[in-house]
């Protein structure tokens, strides 16, 4: 009896095996090899190049996102000595003379661009005024005289393009100037009269010094505009029995410390080419990339 127990156990199991064998190949499971195994990317940064593997042909089915990975190492732009000379010109103080303001000039100034870093910086031009400052007793008339200014500027964005500048600098200002001072008026409270007098050709000159941050953007082409801050204060003038200046072409008001300009600007380029101290490399090849 247990023979035939084991010989039917054996036969049982053989035949359980079969069906379960038919039915597999009845209704065989598909595998599905055109899916693509993608890594979770949402978290990380997309890299700046993504290429196709060389070698791989059109119909090779890549079981797994595949990127080139990218040395992104940030890269230096080395300028020439002398990249490029502008020109400009500061119109602030005739915008706010059509608005009415009784005095101010304009200037032109030329700048050289070394490396894109450091520009030395000259300005010229000239300045006159006819106001009667509100609260006093006269009428100042500044005859149109020349200012002269020379300084350096130095820019912090000089890795970068310089399509945008980041500056700060310094200037020494000078103006040989002459004045009149009208319809000064004199009050006697003793004797209750009062009088008119004039002041007239007076001469002087100032030396003055100014720390300026400015601010400059491209418009289009070789055409930029930039704005600038400025403090400045009074080292020296003539000083003069009679009268002081009111105002000193290049450097305006005596008792403004800080003003501003707006200047439109137009840069000379100078041809020569770029170099980049480092260059973007693939890091499995270790071949530069191009574009």
């Amino acid at each position: 009896m247990k023979k035939k127990h084991i010989i039917l156990l054996i036969a049982l199991l053989f035949s359980t095996h079969c069906i379960v064998a038919q039915k597999r190949r009845a209704n065989p499971v598909k595998e599905n090899f055109n899916t693509i195994l993608q890594a979770d990317i949402k978290n990380q940064k997309k890299p700046p190049f993504t290429r196709k593997v060389p070698g791989l042909k059109a119909d090779t089915i890549i079981r797994d996102t595949l990127f080139i990975a990218v040395d992104t190492t940030k890269r230096h732009i080395e300028y020439p000595t002398v990249n490029g000379i502008t020109i400009g010109a500061n119109v602030w103080d005739p915008i706010m003379r059509l608005t009415g303001q009784k005095y101010g000039g304009i200037g032109f100034s030329a700048e050289v661009s070394l490396w894109n870093r450091i520009f030395p910086y000259l300005e010229l031009g000239f300045g006159s005024a006819d106001n009667t400052p509100e609260e006093m007793n006269f009428t100042y008339k500044g005859k149109a005289s020349l200012y002269g200014k020379l300084g350096a500027k130095y820019n912090f964005r000089f890795n970068y393009e310089p399509d945008n500048q980041i500056l700060a600098g310094v200037n020494l200002g000078y103006s040989n100037f002459k004045y009149d001072i009208t319809n000064v008026s004199l009050n006697s409270g003793y004797w209750g009269e009062s009088e008119t007098i004039s002041i007239l050709d007076q001469k002087s000159h100032a030396l003055w010094a100014e720390l300026l941050f400015s601010l400059r953007v491209k418009i289009a082409g070789n055409v930029s505009m930039g704005w600038s801050f400025i403090y400045h204060f009074l080292l020296t003038e003539k000083k003069l029995p009679d009268s002081s200046p009111w105002y000193i072409p290049g450097f305006g008001t005596r008792n403004n410390k800080v003003t501003g300009n707006f200047s439109v600007f137009y840069t000379i380029p100078v041809k020569s080419k770029l170099k980049s101290k480092e260059t973007p490399k693939d890091a499995y090849t270790g071949e530069p990339l191009t574009d």
